[in-house]
């Protein structure tokens, strides 16, 4: 019999475990259950239980306490945390004090308590059994990290051969045969916000209560595993060598991933994506199976979060035609803007579906170069675009699928149109000082001169300008220049300096600042933006124009 000590504070929630659970079909015996810290550990020095149920928070000597002088003594005794969610951050502490598992005090049914203390007890089993010279590398693992250890070193660094695979698996009693195959690698979505919602930036915690969770699940299905692969991706391996119809498996196995995504929604609040490979039979043939879901989850962001990604020949063909009937309606939505716009996002869509693999770099990269068109090309300056097109680009690059993407696109070019609408007509002093800036641009041009050239005050042209353009005449005259310098950076291999000056700006630093302040970028990361790559060269007086 396996001994075991309860330290609980709450004394319903202690008389309920010893009572509620069926020990003895456990092969457990609950030596003494105590209140406090302080007489759990009296407990174990006379005693030496083999498992101990531990609440953290008790009075005399708390949990994490508890646990640290027992681990000084020995790291062979098997500890599981008595917790709730709200003391994630202590759970986090304990686990690095290598606890065995934990139990959701009033979540968890005792159904699911049993299953816990059920993996425990086959833990101490396999270690009393185990043959001290196979496993002296090992000792201080338990069950999850030798799995996880042996199916990485055959996956990623070829250490055993499938003959020695196949038996280190049984040697775990793995639940896992050769016919069959399918691996699945589980990819946790916006994991930086999951991290930080239990302020878990080194992932142990997360880790441990995934992999605990979805262990639970295969358990109760009596198949498959979970390895933790890295960060916020999970490798699950099955075998249906017992099912005989495709179908049937891909069934059985949707069931299953639901279960899981569900749990881990419920619990997490943690979205999941799942890419699937196809069923193969041999161990040799896991590694080009996990291939196979990595490509399948690279697909998210065309097929869309929160799915089950099956890896076949024709994926690649059917998100191209999935992607064309996307795209496609934004030729016409352009085309309400301007023609020019229209060939424009006509032509990037048809070399973005010419490729033969679609790339999610290239697809932000042309809605970004699509996003600053209007900013480039457009000839009525009544309306300042860069803050919005700054404001598209950056939502551009948080988008995790196309279709966010493709949202985004649409709700920059709504708003383009509504300012088009909005726009009023300007006075004719205001209109011949815009049309003054536009030919004498380059030239060192002053609020005083242009305000001569209309016959008006300084101060009454420049209270004209806040009026009918929302903007300083500097401020118009800046933005106007940066536009300006845009055409250059796209259409040019000018050099910044060279076009500093032709836009109207002697110092090249403060024209760097200026353009950096309105994009939100530097000229040369603007260029880069755009495709503009290699060495720059300087041209003659019109510019060496691009090919």
């Amino acid at each position: 019999m396996l001994k075991v000590l309860i330290a609980e504070d709450e004394m319903l929630v202690r008389i309920g475990l010893k009572n509620s659970i069926p020990w003895d079909t456990l092969d457990m015996e609950v030596i003494a259950d105590v209140a406090n810290g302080q007489s759990a550990w009296e407990v174990y020095e006379r005693e030496r239980p083999d498992i101990v149920l531990t609440d953290i928070k008790m009075p005399d000597m708390d949990g994490l306490q508890l646990i640290s002088r027992i681990r000084e003594q020995d790291a062979d005794t098997k500890i599981i945390i008595l917790t709730v969610y709200e003391e994630f951050d202590l759970l986090h502490r304990a686990l690095k004090l290598n606890v065995a598992d934990y139990i959701l005090k009033l979540k968890m049914s005792i159904e699911d308590m049993v299953k816990v203390l059920g993996k425990i007890r086959e833990e101490c089993m396999q270690e009393r059994s185990r043959p001290i010279h196979d496993m002296q590398d090992t000792v201080k693992l338990d069950m999850e990290q030798l799995k996880e250890h042996v199916v990485k070193d055959y996956l990623f660094y070829g250490r055993y051969t499938e003959r020695e695979f196949a038996a280190r698996l049984e040697q775990l009693r793995v639940r896992l045969q050769s016919e069959r195959l399918v691996v699945c690698v589980m990819a946790i979505e916006q994991f930086e916000l999951v991290e930080a919602r239990f302020g878990d930036w080194h992932g142990k915690l997360i880790r441990f209560s995934i992999v605990n969770m979805i262990s639970e699940i295969l358990a109760g299905n009596e198949r498959g595993e979970v390895i933790h692969d890295k960060e916020e991706r999970y490798m699950l391996l099955f075998s249906f060598s017992d099912v005989s119809s495709e179908h049937r498996t891909h069934m059985l196995l949707q069931e299953i991933l639901e279960h899981i995504q569900g749990v881990l929604k419920s619990y997490l609040n943690a979205a999941v994506t799942f890419g699937v490979s196809t069923q193969n039979s041999g161990y040799g043939s896991l590694k080009k199976m996990y291939g196979e879901c990595i490509r399948a989850l690279d697909k998210r962001y065309l097929i869309g979060n929160e799915r089950f990604i099956r890896w076949d020949d024709q994926l690649e063909e059917r998100l191209l035609a999935s992607a064309q009937a996307s795209l496609t309606p934004l030729i016409e939505l352009a085309g309400e803007l301007d023609e020019r716009f229209q060939r424009e996002v006509e032509a990037g869509i048809r070399m973005c579906l010419g490729a033969d693999t679609l790339m999610r770099m290239d697809i932000e990269l042309m809605f970004m170069r699509w996003i600053h068109w209007p900013t480039v090309n457009r000839n009525d300056y009544q309306e300042d675009l860069s803050g919005i097109a700054l404001q598209a680009v950056d939502q551009i690059r948080r988008c995790a699928t196309l279709a966010d993407t493709i949202a985004v696109f649409r709700r920059y070019l709504s708003e383009i149109k509504e300012r088009k609408e909005r726009q009023s007509y300007l006075s004719m002093e205001v209109a011949a000082a815009v049309k003054f800036i536009e030919a004498n641009y380059s030239k060192d041009i002053s609020l005083q001169q242009v305000a001569e050239h209309v016959q008006l005050s300084s101060s009454y042209l420049s209270s004209l300008f806040r009026k009918e353009l929302q903007r300083s005449f500097i401020d118009y005259l800046n933005r106007y220049r940066v536009d300006r310098a845009k055409e250059l950076l796209v259409n040019t291999y000018l050099k910044s300096y060279e076009i500093a000056e032709r836009v109207g700006y002697q110092d090249d630093s403060y024209f760097s600042r200026i353009f950096k302040r309105e994009t939100g970028l530097r000229p040369n990361e603007f260029r880069k933006q755009w495709h503009i790559v290699g060495k720059e060269e300087s041209g003659d007086e019109s510019g060496s124009q691009m090919v």
